[in-house]
């Protein structure tokens, strides 16, 4: 009995491990194999899109566009060495093939037209299609580009670029549809991924756009300022030459006439004019009478010349009685002057201005030029001002309050331009705030989840708003030290400014793998504002860090050179050409070799050249191409100091 139990056990137990391994070959085995490659075809896949991903960026250009979308097709084209890749783009309701990879029979033709409705079914569906057969339906549109490429299955994955670019689909085609199964997510991908490259750069280009007009808008608005201050430092000009005028004619001499005379002689070298002379009103004769010392016209003519003032159809006369200027291209053929003067002394273009001081009018200056159309409205603005220092000539009045009032004008006028600069620049700071702000908002996250991609385009975007933010502040620096910007001195230790620069910059140095050394010692005190030379060390530093490249070295050294303390910042980088060396201080000028390969505005240095020279320094340049630059400059040293 128990022979026979023990026969049954051992029977059923035999039994039952040939079931389990009947059923594990049967479905467990199938089903841990089948897990495997499932593990390994989700491995492969998720390195393919991290390399992708990683290796993808936001093209400068439209046009570089099409090299990232050769890139994801060549890695693509990695993964399934044994298929061919076509790229198809949609325009006149054809489809053009725009690029391929494969090793083919014959070379197709690019920017070859086709049809095949499967290719307008995918893009209106927005959907992969698969075709296991392709040549079993109608592929007449392309039955000679897939015989070349011998593709007998096809599976077409359309994308759908930024607004406005053409309508693209990609088509995988191989002899058999063995691999379409794995191929279907890495197109998707793919598809997806040149969709949101497309949709994102589309909308850098339009930020670079703006960014550029903005920048060109501000270096209009600095011209005209420049223009500006060109005008005002002309006016001064013309002032000072009048005011020594002036000043011979009130000295002890009191040579009216000769004062007269000679500021003809000015106005006439100043206007490029033939004729210039004064009509004084003579009030026993009710005339206006051509007074000594006139330009351009013979004595014997001088006496020909006078009007009564009852002649309206006398322009100098209607000026004269108006008190308003008056202006012509050809005074030959101008009804309103009268012709026979004109044409006695040879002239076409005329301007006419009165002369009065206060309430009372004296004359009128008549400038005049043989050459037709010549004058202009500003040059009529500055006859005016003419006008009113000779009515001060001769009736010797006021000198002292009329340089003054014409001072405060300019110091208006200076202060002005200040406001100016002051409120564009806000202005433009207004949208720019806006923009970053809506960037970091969305850089948090408080919108929605970022991909690493976009990550990185948003990051690219917001420090492109600081460069532009960076630039108007460098504006706005440059103004005020153009002007009258008052600098706060006080006693400095410029050796512990250093200290503080480079503490700031050692991160900067790290992400460029650059040394900063910091040599500068115990240095002598000087009298300087602190917010000023900070920046100017900044500048050096910072420029030092950014041109000399990747790995150099970059040292920070003070000298006391007894009546001077001289800063200097020192790299091992490339150097600047000789013929660059004597543009590098002025405004906006970048060299040549970095102007495409380091950010910046031109204005670092000019900005340190002025707050260098409004402290008494100097500021200057060696360098050797090849072998680095030097950058130093000098402040004097406080005299106020303890001796030892």
């Amino acid at each position: 009995m128990l022979s026979e139990l023990v026969g049954a056990g051992v029977l059923g137990a035999t039994g039952a491990f040939g079931a389990y391994w009947y059923l594990k070959f049967r479905d467990v085995l199938p089903m841990e194999s089948a897990l495997r490659a499932s593990q390994r075809s989700l491995h492969d896949f998720t390195a393919f899109t991290r390399d992708t991903m990683e290796r993808a960026y936001a093209p400068e250009q439209p046009e570089h566009y099409g090299d990232i979308a050769n890139y994801y097709l060549i890695k693509l084209h990695k993964v399934f060495p044994d298929s061919c890749l076509l790229v198809f783009e949609k325009g006149d309701g054809q489809w053009r093939l725009v690029n391929y990879l494969k090793h083919f029979k014959a070379e197709p033709k690019l920017l070859t037209s086709y049809k095949w409705s499967a290719f307008d079914r995918s893009l209106a569906d927005s959907e992969l299609l698969r075709f296991d057969d392709a040549r079993a339906g109608d592929y007449q549109g392309v039955a000679e580009l897939f015989s070349i490429f011998d593709i007998r299955s096809a599976l077409i994955c359309p994308f759908r670029p930024a607004a406005g670019a053409p309508d693209r689909l990609i088509l995988l085609g191989a002899p058999t549809p063995a691999a379409f199964d794995a191929a279907q997510p890495y197109l998707r991908f793919v598809a997806s991924q040149l969709s949101s490259i497309s949709k994102v750069s589309d909308r850098v280009f339009a930020l670079k756009k703006e960014s550029d007009h903005l920048k060109q808008e501000v270096d209009a608005m600095v011209k005209e300022l420049d223009v500006a201050g060109s005008r005002l430092i002309q006016r001064a000009r013309e002032r000072k030459a009048l005011y020594e005028v002036v000043t011979k004619v009130t000295g002890p001499e009191k040579d009216a006439q000769g004062g007269c005379a000679a500021i003809l002689n000015i106005v006439a070298k100043m206007m490029e004019a033939d004729v210039v002379a004064t009509l004084l009103f003579d009030e026993t004769k009710g005339e206006l009478v051509v007074s000594p010392g006139a330009y351009g016209i013979p004595d014997e003519d001088r006496m020909l010349y006078s009007i009564p003032l009852g002649n309206q159809a006398s322009a100098s006369v209607r000026t004269f009685l108006s008190r308003k200027p008056f202006i012509t291209d050809d005074a030959q053929d101008d009804p309103d002057v009268l012709a026979r003067y004109a044409k006695l002394w040879e002239i076409h273009s005329l301007m006419i201005v009165p002369i009065s001081l206060h309430d009372r009018i004296i004359g009128v200056m008549r400038v005049g030029s043989r050459r037709k159309d010549f004058f202009t409205p500003d040059q009529l603005e500055f006859l005016s001002i003419i006008a009113d220092e000779l009515a001060i000539i001769i009736e010797m009045f006021t000198l002292y309050e009329n340089l003054s009032n014409t001072a405060q004008e300019l110091a208006q006028l200076n202060k002005m331009k200040d406001e100016f600069l002051a409120t564009v620049s806000h202005e433009l700071k207004t949208p720019l705030t806006t923009i970053k702000g809506f960037v970091s908002v969305i850089l948090s996250g408080e919108v929605g989840p970022l991909n690493e991609q976009q990550t990185n385009f948003l990051s690219v975007t917001d420090q492109s708003v600081n460069r532009l933010s960076s630039l108007i502040n460098n504006l706005l620096d440059l103004s005020r030290l153009n002007g009258k910007v008052e600098m706060e001195f006080q006693k400095v230790d410029l050796a512990e400014m250093v200290r503080n620069s480079i503490s700031m910059m050692l991160l900067k140095a790290r992400e460029n793998n650059v040394e900063l050394v910091n040599e500068a010692k115990e240095l002598p005190h000087v009298k300087a504002d602190t917010r000023w030379i900070a920046q100017v060390i900044d500048n050096l530093v910072i420029n030092a860090i950014k041109y000399a490249g990747r790995g150099a070295h970059v040292k920070v050294t003070g000298t006391d050179k007894g009546e001077a303390v001289v800063i200097c910042v020192e790299d091992n980088g490339p150097g600047i050409p000789a013929e660059e060396q004597k543009l590098v201080f002025d405004k906006f000028y970048r060299g040549r070799t970095s102007l495409n390969q380091v950010p910046g505005t031109g204005l670092g240095l000019a900005i340190s050249k002025s707050v260098v020279e409004k402290h008494g320094g100097k500021i200057w340049l060696e360098s050797k191409p090849g072998k680095g630059c030097r950058f130093c400059f000098a402040l004097p040293v406080d005299k106020t100091r303890k001796e030892a």
